[in-house]
């Protein structure tokens, strides 16, 4: 069967396909998504589609396995929602997040005054997530400037954090290429 007779059996299948989808979810808005999600699906895998089966029975086949994933997505969800709802309830303290939104405020600030080298790579490589070859080749440097800046703005974040503890912030503005 040629694939613009399949696209027009298709076609004539969506009242039926939405009348299905319309039992099994019992809302017209679901049914329709539905009923387009599995068009998409169909037209996508045409190349999968057996002419010695019925076209209809595929694409019904193909609705229903779709409707059984959104109720298992969505019941797997609501369950992972709630557990990570009971950790929050059981753990939240305000105190301590104003305190935490604080902390992070003084990260971002301490960040945004390092070198501008070093910041940059810190960055693209802890806060972005790519890789040291990756960053290179962007910045057109060598891996060991990368990650020498890496290591040196780490450990000027690793002073900085112990510093803080103590109180000793003095001492950090008076180091070469210090924040101050």
């Amino acid at each position: 069967m040629p694939e613009e007779t399949i696209k027009t059996e298709m076609i004539r299948l969506l009242p039926k396909l939405r009348s299905f989808a319309l039992r099994l979810c019992r809302n017209p808005d679901q049914a329709d998504d539905l009923v387009q999600t599995t068009c998409e699906r169909a037209i996508r895998s045409l190349d999968q589609f057996d002419p010695a089966t019925r076209l209809d029975s595929w694409m019904f086949r193909i609705l229903q396995n779709l409707y059984f994933n959104t109720v298992r997505d969505t019941a797997n969800r609501a369950r992972l929602f709630d557990l990570a709802m009971l950790d929050f309830e059981e753990s939240y303290d305000g105190a301590q997040a104003a305190a935490s939104s604080l902390e992070l405020q003084r990260v971002q600030v301490f960040i945004g005054e390092l070198e501008e080298d070093s910041r940059e790579v810190l960055l693209k490589i802890a806060i972005e997530g790519r890789s040291y070859k990756d960053v290179a080749e962007e910045l057109g440097v060598p891996i060991g400037t990368v990650t020498s800046r890496l290591a040196r703005a780490r450990l000027k974040l690793r002073d900085w954090l112990e510093a803080k503890d103590t109180g000793a912030h003095a001492r950090l503005r008076s180091m070469p290429g210090g924040m101050g």
